[in-house]
């Protein structure tokens, strides 16, 4: 991969330390990140920088350190499990470095600091990098931040207007929303070109490609309206600015990579998964590397919330949440063949006994899931052995069977 300047700054702590570090000396007060398990959120865990620290402790949070701050954040997001191993870029689990200034919506107030931290710290080629804003047809166009980007040197050409559907944010969780209706405001995002990768529909290859050839980076969002019941816009009596980073995306540039999954950080799990694979299937083993993605993801994430306090695998709130990201990880396993043990070399460290622990314990439970389900499939067809498709895969479902599993092969070999 070319175009990127040298540079130390390569993992995702390296680079979460510089940005806290850039805004500070702006005057911004470094805070320490929450636990991905908070109150607010009894039924799922934190999934995006400000959501503890905007939402819920705001006041206290400005008494201790005043208007403007910075932070890293550590996120897990149950809805992009699905799309974890169907690109480069997306995981579960990953880190989200944010800054705030709460009393004003001014993009001088944090615009010209991302700029120069993308471009001046990370010394990445600004002949790379795209920017998006809002220009609607009914909610019309962000001039602030348009003229903001061209003031910091962006030319015109790298300036995409887009819908309200792709730059204008909507508060979708309740939080703390205020009488008057949910926070909204436009957003910019910066993208980083990578024009090695092919689109295989160049002719409509843009920002919102999903291609893998536009990695969006860093996404500023200017909260200064509200939006009622009845779908208006009123002002916000308290705007506030945000600017946030894609940590390990920004990690999987500095060190010129193809895939998030080749992070440095992640070549513990890898290196095992890789090495297993390999001799399972020497010759076509690159076939099954989004199965591997998945695999490493979801272990690597399943750990990390048991270290925060994530309960066992169960059947409602967290505990669901954590017997997904379990079935779809062994789920994936037994699609490439690979023997249970594989948890306990990978989560060998003490450390890590408990989420080992919860893990051995569900694999069990999957596997009399899978003979039961399996029994009551050869059942079905013995009454109507016409039985299609789609209804076999219902009944798989109803039973508890992973959906990689359903879509694989009915027919697992347990």
């Amino acid at each position: 991969m070319t175009g990127l300047a040298e540079t130390h700054l390569t993992t995702v702590q390296a680079i979460s330390s510089a940005f806290e570090l850039n805004f500070a000396q702006q005057g911004f007060s470094v805070l320490q990140p929450s636990s991905l398990l908070h109150k607010s959120v009894p039924h799922s865990f934190v999934m995006s920088a400000g959501l503890v620290q905007i939402e819920n402790e705001l006041v206290r949070i400005r008494h201790e350190y005043g208007d403007r701050f910075v932070f890293t954040q550590p996120c897990f997001r149950y809805f992009d499990m699905a799309a974890v191993g169907k690109d480069s870029t997306h995981l579960s689990l990953f880190h989200m470095s944010a800054a705030f200034h709460v009393g004003s919506s001014a993009r001088e107030t944090v615009l010209p600091y991302l700029w120069q931290f993308l471009t001046e710290v990370l010394q990445l080629d600004p002949a790379r990098l795209w920017i998006s804003y809002l220009d609607d047809k009914t909610l019309g166009k962000d001039q602030a931040s348009y003229q903001c980007w061209r003031d910091l040197g962006v030319t015109e050409q790298r300036l995409v207007g887009l819908s309200a559907e792709s730059n204008f944010w909507r508060q979708k969780t309740a939080g703390q929303v205020m009488l008057d209706g949910k926070k909204c405001g436009p957003h910019t995002e910066v993208f980083y070109e990578r024009p090695e990768i092919a689109c295989q529909h160049p002719q409509n290859c843009g920002l919102t490609c999903d291609c893998g050839r536009f990695v969006e980076i860093a996404n500023s969002l200017f909260i200064e309206k509200y939006l009622n019941e009845e779908g208006g816009l009123i002002d916000n009596p308290e705007p506030f600015a945000e600017t946030v980073i894609g940590n390990e995306r920004l990690a999987m540039l500095q060190q010129q990579l193809a895939d998030i999954h080749q992070l440095h950080e992640f070549q513990p799990y890898r290196s095992i998964l890789l090495d297993l694979l390999q001799r399972q299937h020497p010759h076509d083993w690159a076939f099954y590397l989004p199965n591997i993605h998945v695999i490493q993801d979801h272990l690597l994430a399943f750990v990390t919330l048991v270290e925060h306090g994530a309960p066992a695998p169960g059947q409602s709130g967290r505990a669901r949440i954590m017997r997904k990201l379990a079935r779809a990880a062994i789920g994936n396993m037994v699609v490439i063949k690979l023997d249970s043990l594989l948890l306990e070399q990978v989560l060998f460290e003490d450390k890590q006994a408990k989420a080992l622990q919860y893990l051995l314990e569900e694999y069990r439970k999957l596997m009399k899931v899978l003979e039961n389900a399996k029994s009551k499939l050869d059942d079905c067809i013995k009454i109507n052995p016409t039985t299609e498709l789609i209804m076999k895969k219902k009944l798989l479902a109803q039973h508890g069977v992973p959906k990689v599993l359903i879509d694989y092969d009915p027919m697992w070999e347990l």
